[in-house]
């Protein structure tokens, strides 16, 4: 039973480094950093592109959101900025050379259905909040979604078989030492609006217990037409010598309709 516990976790982090490796890591402003000759879009609106790497210097431009940059690099000045220290970066804009805060940078770009989507970190007190924005006829929407894991990749899933859904981004954790959580958010996108963000829960110690929840859509195998099936495994190793596995299995059929995903997973 430990070897198949095991050969779980190998190809767990094998499958995560296959999917990591495709795309770019996210991490805190105090861990990561945008690199020279990156291409960085405007999160925010009006950014100042200013003269020196502080926020009184003189404005050479505004930037609209989804605007970009070059990156030339990163400075030793920074500014506390949502919750984080945040530096300035050195960059290029139009023929000009300019100062911008990291923290009015997106940390990606995704498009879905022709919408572009912009995202940034943000911290209100003990917790870390991933920021998403969109442009909607010349205004943007805002969603925050709390994050249990603040390491993780965007994925675009398209609408995976789900009738009347534009799309759907993932938030896909990846675990590390510091912490165990290796599920995601799915934020359900319809009509250019941000709407449900559903968190799912995958952790794994291995030989021991895992825990698992997961979305089967109608595109997947196994999937049911129209329908979404939640699917929650527990399994706690009891015995090894004797190969006393205990499981538990609870499945739920899920609806898209009028922006939601009903019922509510985490109602009984």
């Amino acid at each position: 039973m430990k070897a198949r516990f095991l050969f779980t976790v190998i190809t767990t982090l094998f499958v995560l480094t296959t999917n990591f490796a495709q795309e770019k890591l996210h991490c805190p402003p105090s861990e990561c950093e945008f690199q020279p000759g990156d291409q960085a879009y405007a999160f925010g609106h009006k950014i100042k592109l200013r003269t020196e790497p502080n926020t009184t210097s003189s404005v050479l431009e505004e930037l609209k959101i989804g605007e970009w940059v070059k990156i030339l690099e990163k400075t030793p000045f920074s500014w506390p900025y949502k919750g984080f220290d945040s530096p300035f970066y050195k960059v290029k804009y139009n023929g000009m050379t300019g100062y911008i805060l990291g923290g009015l940078l997106s940390l990606d770009r995704k498009t879905v259905a022709g919408q572009n989507y912009f995202f940034t970190y943000s911290r209100e007190g003990e917790n870390t909040l991933l920021n998403i924005r969109t442009i909607v006829h010349g205004s943007y929407m805002e969603k925050k979604v709390p994050l249990k894991n603040p390491h993780f990749s965007i994925r675009i899933l398209g609408d995976k078989g789900v009738p009347n859904l534009d799309g759907i981004l993932y938030i896909d954790y990846l675990a590390d030492a510091s912490n165990d959580e290796d599920g995601g958010i799915y934020l359900f996108l319809n009509h250019f609006n941000l709407c449900q963000a559903i968190e799912l829960s995958q952790i794994t110690d291995a030989g021991v217990y895992y825990h698992s929840e997961k979305f089967i859509f109608p595109d997947d195998k196994g999937g049911i037409p129209n329908k979404v099936l939640y699917k929650m495994e527990k399994g706690k190793n009891l015995d090894v010598a004797t190969q006393w596995l205990q499981t538990s299995v609870e499945t739920r059929i899920l609806t898209w309709t009028d922006g939601t995903l009903s019922p509510n997973i985490r109602e009984k």
